[in-house]
């Protein structure tokens, strides 16, 4: 290109061609050492190898936005750090991009060659749209209603969501098997991370929500990176957990942080064989329980057993030796009322000196009222009787 500039009533004159090259040049000099900006990934596109997108910031309603060129090569080390993460660039993301300012005279446009991110920029947004999700929730009492509602007592019947692939999966559905318990499970197979995830969960809660047969509800994935579980922070997830008419227990493989739908959830547990483990040890209470209780009532029949019979016993001796005391105690009253009636017997009273009178009628006399001058009286005495005749009645 000829460096020689020409001017046109006093003011510099190039071709296109010419200003693109100047303002590339101008562009290098200004960011000789590359230049960082952050904004929020629109219109995402997948070309491959490159990746394009625009980088936007809305200031007081109004947009910004710089066109973003991310080539193969750069791409795979941007993919990798992103990879180690567990996060991969999507639409609405926050990012903070490392790259060169290139203004592109074939499209008229300028852009940011990317070459490197800053990855940790974009989990602490990550991190502070959680936080702020999760204060909303709170705010609101989304964490309080699956909380509230009870555990059956034996709970047998199990919704699972979780991926049929995942490890985590297949060590719980292990510890249910071993626990020799008959579960009845009800599988529901979705993504565990991903932007197909939360709707597919959500639609599992849903479904098993309306089911009558279903006792406890189980989300379940394995381990995994921040990126990897962020699904499991999607408001989506939490308001379908508060909505849902059994309990839900989770257990999400992470190491450190806990979830949003650990939060919202009736109990949270650190894996699913966690979670497994504490379904199981409802059942064993409840079966230590009735086998407590099962001993608890052989021992009071075995106590009331043993006071019936010996209850049994003593009716069988008082039936062996009441009748003969009461025979006896009759014989006394017997002997009693004989000497009773000894006592009033005449020939007793006669013994004694006394002696009956009787008019010759033999009614006996009590009165000299009973008799009359000239009135034959036999007197009865022990050992004989008296005829008289009445000859005066004084």
């Amino acid at each position: 290109m000829n460096d020689e500039i020409e001017f046109f009533n006093g003011a510099p004159a190039f071709t296109v061609g010419q200003f693109a090259d100047i303002l590339n040049r101008v562009l290098r000099a200004s960011f000789d050492e590359g230049v960082w900006i952050e904004g929020e990934i629109e219109g995402l596109k997948r070309p491959q190898p490159h990746l394009y997108f625009t980088l936007i910031e809305n200031i007081d309603g109004k947009k910004a936005q710089v066109n973003i060129n991310l080539f193969a090569g750069p791409l795979k080390n941007v993919q990798a750090k992103m990879r180690q993460q567990g996060i991969e660039l999507k639409d609405g993301m926050k990012v903070r991009l490392y790259g060169r300012p290139e203004y592109y005279g074939p499209f008229g446009k300028l852009n940011i060659i990317v070459t490197d991110i800053d990855t940790q920029f974009t989990i602490g947004d990550i991190a502070a749209q959680r936080e702020a999700l999760l204060k909303s929730l709170l705010e609101k009492g989304v964490d309080k209603p699956n909380k509230k509602l009870s555990v059956p007592l034996v709970p047998l019947r199990l919704g699972v969501i979780s991926s049929s692939q995942a490890a985590g999966w297949a060590d719980a559905q292990q510890t249910l098997l071993e626990s020799g318990i008959g579960f009845h499970i009800s599988f529901v197979d979705v993504r565990v991370q991903g932007d197909d995830a939360p709707p597919q969960i959500v639609a599992a809660l849903n479904t098993l929500s309306r089911r009558k047969d279903i006792d406890l509800v189980l989300l379940m994935r394995g381990g995994g990176s921040k990126g990897d579980l962020a699904a499991f922070d999607d408001e989506r997830i939490a308001h379908a957990i508060a909505r849902c008419a059994h309990p839900v227990f989770t257990g999400i493989g992470h190491q450190i942080d806990t979830s949003i739908a650990d939060v919202i959830a009736h109990t949270a547990h650190k894996t699913p064989t966690a979670c497994a483990k504490a379904v199981i040890a409802y059942v064993e209470e409840f079966m230590g329980n009735l086998s407590w209780s099962a001993g608890e009532l052989r021992r009071v029949t075995e106590r009331s057993l043993e006071r019936a019979t010996n209850r049994i016993g003593m009716c069988i001796e008082r039936l062996k030796t009441r009748p003969k005391l009461v025979l006896e105690r009759a014989q006394q009253r017997i002997e009693m009322n004989k000497t009773s009636l000894r006592l009033l017997d005449p020939a007793t009273v006669l013994a004694k000196g006394w002696s009956i009178t009787r008019a010759s009628s033999g009614r006996i006399v009590r009165s000299i009222s009973d008799v009359a001058q000239g009135d034959t009286l036999v007197t009865t005495l022990i050992d004989g009787q008296v005829t008289s005749t009445v000859e005066e009645v004084v």
